[in-house]
């Protein structure tokens, strides 16, 4: 399955005005992403996805994707395991004469059979242990990003 969505976003953003977009999507493993830039967006278009308060894409917490007539595009292997069954899409624009409206596009497969096809090397059952752990790795990976997060609110770091 791919799930798109477009996304108009009004001229003169800044981070701390960014919109927060939902694309609602079904338990399974996203196996490509794609951020795609029209030409005039001239880099001031910024988009990154989140998986809770879990940063995703881009994986350096705190950057973004940003560019102009590309589309930025790459496989991956991220297994969505636990709900809610979403990705939030946080983004703005700087630009002061354009609105831009970026598009996202998420293949995500949902069935074994389908999964299998991104690991054919994989038996089932050895894939299924591996993507347990990377969910429990990304689980901490995200405890550690809100630990981080409360410590600034909190003003110790």
């Amino acid at each position: 399955m791919i799930y798109s969505k477009a996304i108009t976003y009004a001229l003169g953003q800044s981070e701390a005005t960014l919109t927060r977009t939902i694309l609602r999507v079904s338990k399974g493993l996203v196996w490509r992403l794609e951020v795609e830039f029209p030409p005039g967006c001239a880099g001031l278009a910024h988009v990154r996805i989140l998986d809770g308060s879990y940063q995703m894409y881009p994986a350096t917490v705190g950057e973004t994707f940003a560019s102009d007539g590309s589309v930025i595009g790459f496989d991956d292997l991220y297994f969505k395991s636990s709900e809610p069954f979403e990705f939030i899409i946080e983004g703005w624009n700087e630009d002061t004469a354009w609105p831009h409206t970026v598009s996202i596009r998420i293949g995500l497969a949902t069935s074994e059979a389908f999964m299998s096809r991104y690991m054919p090397s994989l038996q089932w059952e050895k894939f299924a242990d591996i993507m347990r752990q990377a969910a429990a790795d990304q689980e901490a990976e995200r405890q550690k990003q809100i630990e981080r997060l409360a410590a600034e609110v909190r003003g110790e770091v």
